[in-house]
């Protein structure tokens, strides 16, 4: 493998960036296969997050993951990641773990081994998405294969070791599996064809359509008179009991301090905004400088972005008043600054001045936004506070302290172990792990999340339970007008008598508050007015001729009749043209799917153990 060994000669570190984003990205979002952080780098030890199969996830691993992608989420917003985000990234993370492992289990039991020369082939002709992502590898901006076969042919300032050695024991053995799993696959002409129908051919058609609305006071009668015993709701009731169990909850009580800016924290933005302005004046550029530091959410915060903070063009008045007169009492050219608005304080870059024809004066300008958020200084007054009330409700009692300085007590929602959110607070994880953790009456330590510092009391214990009958009886007498409803409105389309040769038309006139719609066009993957999007219809309208008479069709809304006006005709060049990328299409997402319910069913099989709450 002299190419691989020629490779091996030369360091450097640009590869070993790329491989760990890389690396985040695959058990980030979802590419097929491969193994966890602690598989590649070795094993740590530390507190079990969880097992898989008697495979232990440890919390060090799993917590490094995470770390990871949020960092890697913060440097592209240019901001930190809410509390919500956070969670949703754990979520995530914890799957794609998961999956991994199963993987991995599977690369093991099938002996998956890919040899020296597989690497080569596949570096050579195949080059995996996160080099092609490289910029190492880019020509204004898209992938250049000629720049990158040169790299890997003539190796002079690339260590390839690390992307060796993950294609070989990762990226290959994971593909090799997805290969194996879902070759089977086949596409049939007529597959083809009938995807591109679907997609490109248009559907005429005549719709009657009774809906639950367009009988709703004979509906309302019938559910009346039929109405669900108290033994028919019992039935149901047990019948459904699995649905009704309530886990163990806690209900805690608590006091909040917002977290708001202060007047230190405008002085400290405006200090910043001085110091982006001396900046400019002394010769840095303009648009450098906003792509980096501006918090306007309409622009590309990134280092690398050309937006460089341009609003475009804007007639007098659009802007908020404060940023509207700066920008027009200046000159182009003119940088003018730092201008406060309720957004924060602006340094405005006049690129261009305008007249319009109709007389509208016009400005194209830029601008860096400093938002004013609490600082470190706000935080850490807030949390003193908190830990003071804290401490002194230890002494005194949560409810009489509260009371003694005035303070509302709110009230918690009944919150489960696996909760994340509290009403009217947000995200609270380490609300809902204190709960968990702690006796009634036991008071937290100062909590914090995006909006507020909270000091809880844990107020009640809800033992795990099963809802009464009584507590669902209204839930469980809906069910039973539902159904009632959609078996009325299909008896009465039955008993219509419609045949093939009804005119859908006259029945519409006899019965008024049927919706009926002559004509209307669309293609199978849209939408036909009235009916929406029902599987039902376009399962039966592929099937279909000119001419044919359909249902009752069941929609979401209720039960159609289908007449078939006409039926487009296959564009035959444009077809050609299309087929062989419909294939493809085709191919990938039947993989894709099939590899998805193959791991699914592999995670239902497998003895998960979850103990991340836990930990957060």
């Amino acid at each position: 493998m002299g190419v691989i060994t020629n490779m091996r000669s030369q360091m450097q570190v640009v590869m070993w960036t790329i491989l760990v984003l890389f690396v985040t990205s695959m058990v980030i979002g979802g590419l097929v296969g491969g193994a966890s952080i602690s598989d590649i780098f070795g094993q740590r030890q530390g507190n079990e997050v969880g097992s898989l199969n008697g495979k232990p996830i440890l919390y060090e691993d799993f917590n490094q993951m995470v770390s990871n992608e949020i960092n890697r989420l913060d440097a592209l917003s240019g901001k930190e990641i809410s509390d919500e985000e956070r969670e949703y990234v754990r979520a995530v993370v914890w799957e794609r773990l998961l999956a991994d492992l199963i993987v991995q289990e599977q690369i093991e039991n099938n002996n998956i081994k890919v040899g020296d020369s597989e690497v080569l082939f596949q570096l050579q002709n195949n080059p995996p998405p996160f080099l092609q992502n490289s910029e190492a590898f880019q020509t204004d901006g898209r992938f250049d294969f000629e720049k990158y076969l040169d790299a890997v042919l003539n190796p002079s300032s690339i260590d390839w070791r690390p992307v060796e050695q993950f294609m070989q024991e990762i990226y290959l053995p994971s593909y090799k599996l997805q290969q194996y799993i879902t070759n089977s696959i086949s596409i049939s002409p007529e597959d083809i064809r009938k995807n591109y129908e679907q997609r490109f051919v248009d559907y005429e058609i005549e719709v009657l359509h009774i809906t639950k609305k367009s009988l709703e006071e004979n509906l309302i009668e019938n559910m009346l008179a039929e109405r669900p015993t108290n033994d028919e709701l019992t039935k149901m009731y047990q019948k459904n009991i699995d649905n009704y169990e309530m886990p163990e909850m806690r209900v805690m009580k608590y006091v909040k301090w917002p977290i708001l800016s202060d007047a230190n924290d405008t002085l400290r933005v405006k200090l910043e905004a001085d110091d982006l302005m001396f900046r400019i004046n002394n010769g840095e550029d303009f648009a450098q400088l906003a792509n980096t530091y501006t918090e306007d959410p309409s622009n590309s915060i990134n280092p690398y972005s050309l937006k460089g903070g341009n609003l475009g063009w804007f007639d007098k008045g659009q802007m908020v008043p404060e940023f509207d007169l700066a920008s027009f009492d200046a000159n182009k050219g003119d940088i003018v600054g730092p201008v406060l608005t309720d957004f924060g304080y602006h340094i405005i870059k006049i690129e261009d001045k305008r007249t319009t024809e109709d007389g509208n004066d016009q400005v194209n300008a830029s601008h860096i936004l400093l938002t004013i958020k609490p600082g470190r200084g706000t935080e850490n007054n807030l949390k003193d506070t908190a830990s003071i009330f804290a401490l002194e409700a230890e002494e005194y009692g949560f409810f009489n302290h509260a009371d003694s300085l005035g303070m509302e007590v709110f009230e918690s929602n009944d919150v489960e172990k696996e909760s994340i959110f509290i009403n009217d607070i947000g995200v609270a994880r380490n609300a809902v792990n204190f709960a968990f953790r702690s006796d009634v009456g036991s008071i937290s330590e100062p909590v914090k999340n995006d909006n507020f510092f909270l000091v809880f009391y844990l107020d009640k214990i809800k033992d795990k339970t099963v809802k009464s009958l009584d507590d669902v009886r209204e839930e469980l007498t809906l069910k039973f007008e539902n159904e009632l409803t959609k078996e009325q409105i299909k008896s009465l389309a039955e008993s219509l008598g419609i045949n093939s040769n009804t005119d859908l038309s006259n029945v519409a006139e006899l019965n008024e508050n049927f919706e009926y719609v002559n004509s209307v066009t669309s293609k199978l993957n849209g939408s036909f007015q009235s009916i929406g999007k029902s599987n039902y219809v376009v399962g039966a309208l592929k099937n279909a001729k000119i001419g044919d008479l359909l249902g009752p069709l069941p929609t979401i809304r209720g039960e159609a009749f289908v007449k078939v006006l006409n039926i487009g005709l296959v564009n035959e060049a444009d077809f050609d043209e299309k087929k062989q990328a419909i294939k493809e299409s085709l191919i990938i997402s039947r993989q894709n799917s099939m590899w998805s319910n193959w791991l699914q069913a592999l995670k239902e099989e497998s003895d998960i153990e979850d103990y991340r709450y836990d930990f957060y």
